[in-house]
């Protein structure tokens, strides 16, 4: 039994990590990521179901797209690689346009799943050295579902839900627990895992102030997945063949941490064409400041009869606020119409820049929440191909870009000496890259 609760002690002492989704960190479409995310006032795509879902109404028609991203990180703590999974998925969307009247609307679903995990949780001690930011954060599946309306004269307005999925469970022992020798115990394993839907809301306007100019306001609501994960074990407590020490022994733990976190973020934003060139402009407030301690807390329930009293617990150990900030994130795309109608073939050229700051302040105390500020570089190049059948006459759009993000050194310095974690830095870059196909009709 001793060893039982040393075990159980040790698993609820293990700390859960908050993130936010793969979107926020990498950007959604190929278009849209070689523009380095500047892209809030230009989505009239499925990706208006990110960035602004007010642009899916000025869809002229029902637009399919389908496509895939790729990211690589390659960070270093103090000069260590850091073993981090890539991100990698298939990204689909759809919007629908339509009309009651002089009324238009239209409905969009934007879907990023990855290939590798649906979702993934991994724990780690609180003072351990890891990467905040792309740990679990980018391990996500993403679905958006919005409704939009052209509400008056260059004005459009939409909005809709996006989707996760947190758990809860608990892993069962049941049988008999041995006293003086424990291998010789006999306990049957069951699991109980459920699944719960977490919903959250986002809202667009668009504005087309001139032919020329868009100005767009995006705001998406703050979230967090909770995680709840129990441990319980129903057993007699005896030596084979001897009389039991605890005819009827129980132990139930509970561990609960925010598995997942996103800030609510407000965006401004503005597009403005210069004959063939594009410009855009996207800042973002980002309020990480309410995000929670990644902590992990526990309760422990114990009744072994008369025994009960001599075993003494631990608590769940308290956690100050981590003390995150508040960000403005500033993104700037450009769009060349390098080819325009030449036969069936248009091109364009893109290019894009992102500055995130890290909300994380210095890990001077107990924590060590490793992150750097990211500049986020980004080309790419668009092909529109039109009329080629009479069964496809609107154009087909290919998009490719590819992508960089620099994290420059930075180091954490702790404040007590005699600190086991000690001095570190984080460092390093994540190449990215993402193909794009459009069908129009």
């Amino acid at each position: 039994m001793k060893r039982v609760i040393l075990a159980l002690v040790v698993a609820a002492a293990l700390r859960g990590q908050a993130h936010a989704n793969p979107i926020d960190a990498f950007g959604y479409g190929a278009r849209a990521a070689a523009m380095g995310s500047a892209y809030s006032a230009v989505a009239d795509d499925s990706a208006a179901n990110y960035y602004n879902p007010a642009g899916l109404a000025r869809a002229s028609g029902l637009r399919i797209d389908v496509g895939y991203q790729f990211a690589r990180p390659l960070v270093e703590v103090s000069g260590q690689r850091q073993w981090l999974l890539d991100t990698r998925g298939l990204t689909a969307g759809v919007v629908l346009p339509g009309s009651i009247g002089p009324a238009r609307f239209a409905f969009g679903v934007s879907l990023f799943l990855p290939d590798q995990h649906v979702t993934r949780i991994r724990v780690l001690s609180f003072d351990q050295p890891r990467l905040h930011m792309y740990d679990n954060r980018t391990q996500r599946l993403y679905l958006a579902a919005n409704l939009a309306f052209h509400i008056y004269r260059g004005l459009y307005l939409g909005g809709g839900l996006a989707f996760m999925s947190r758990s809860s469970g608990t892993v069962y022992l049941r049988g008999r627990i041995g006293i003086s020798d424990p291998e010789r115990s006999e306990l049957t394993a069951s699991i109980s895992q459920d699944l719960f839907a977490i919903r959250y809301p986002q809202v667009g306007l668009l504005f087309a102030a001139t032919p020329n100019l868009t100005l767009g306001l995006t705001y998406r609501h703050r979230f967090a997945l909770d995680l709840e994960q129990g441990f319980q074990i129903d057993a007699q407590v005896a030596d084979p063949g001897q009389r039991p020490v605890v005819e009827k022994g129980s132990l139930k733990e509970l561990a609960r941490s925010v598995d997942l976190f996103q800030p609510w973020q407000l965006v401004a934003a503005a597009a403005a064409r210069f004959s063939r060139l594009l410009v855009s402009f996207d800042l973002t407030y980002a309020r990480w400041r309410e995000q929670p301690p990644p902590a992990a807390v526990f309760t422990l329930d114990l009744d072994i009869g008369q025994l009960t009293d001599l075993v003494k617990l631990p608590k769940s150990k308290d956690y100050p606020p981590v003390g995150f900030r508040d960000l403005l994130i500033p993104a700037v795309g450009l769009e060349w119409r390098a080819l325009d109608g030449c036969g069936p073939l248009s091109l364009d050229a893109r290019a894009g820049y992102r500055y995130e700051g890290s909300p994380i302040p210095e890990q001077d105390g107990e924590s060590s929440l490793g992150d750097s500020d990211k500049h986020i570089f980004s080309i790419g190049l668009g092909a529109e191909l039109a009329g080629l059948t009479k069964v496809l006459p609107r154009p087909i759009a290919f998009d490719g870009y590819v992508g960089l993000t620099y994290l420059p050194t930075r180091t954490f310095r702790k404040s007590d000496p005699r600190s086991s974690v000690g001095d570190f830095s984080v460092a390093g870059t994540v190449i990215q890259t993402g193909i794009q196909t459009r069908l129009s009709f």
